[in-house]
């Protein structure tokens, strides 16, 4: 790497493969979640060498995790939540993330980047609010005791084809056993 916009670049290269290697936007979200959250190794030295050591270890983390939320917002960009609750907390994760970068970014003075970021942030809101309009909301299941899936969703839905649903919402090991309290989709 021969100059400064060579380090950017890479940075971002590794954030959109760590996205397309996900097998699923979710995976996406999680894996870039967690990327976004970096944080150096504080420096321990106070010599003029190892206070710029940690000037360059504090630049690199601010790039690596705006590269990350970048792709993050890819990544919800390309989710599709099941309810208007999955769009909510996803709403949530990224804006979290995004409202700590923006805050650092404006502590330091960064304005293009503070703008930038916050032009970002209201573009997922709002996408993901749009999306959500259309969306069922959840509903809480509550059954005195562990039923079949197809018993339960012809209950809930009036439609027993709607079981693997359950059984993934429902977190159960084996679609014999849905677990008597979870959460569903409300229609």
């Amino acid at each position: 790497m021969s100059q400064a916009s060579d380090l950017a670049n890479a940075a971002q290269a590794l954030a959109a493969a760590l996205l397309a290697s996900a097998i699923d936007p979710a995976d996406g979200v999680r894996l870039l979640s967690n990327l976004a959250n970096f944080e150096p190794n504080a420096i321990t030295s106070a010599s003029v060498v190892g206070m710029s050591m940690a000037a360059m270890q504090d630049a690199c983390g601010d790039l690596f995790r705006r590269a990350a939320v970048v792709a993050l917002c890819r990544a919800a960009a390309n989710y599709q939540p099941a309810s208007t609750t999955d769009a909510a907390n996803l709403q949530a994760t990224v804006t979290q993330l995004l409202d700590v970068e923006i805050l650092v970014a404006g502590n330091q003075g960064e304005d293009n980047t503070f703008t930038a970021l916050r032009a970002l942030r209201a573009a997922v809101v709002q996408d993901l609010q749009a999306r959500a309009a259309g969306l069922p909301g959840t509903i809480v299941v509550n059954v005195p005791a562990a039923l079949p899936a197809p018993v339960l969703a012809q209950r809930l839905y009036r439609d027993p084809t709607r079981a693997a649903e359950l059984v993934t919402e429902s977190g159960a090991p084996h679609p014999a056993f849905l677990p008597p309290g979870f959460t569903a989709l409300s229609s």
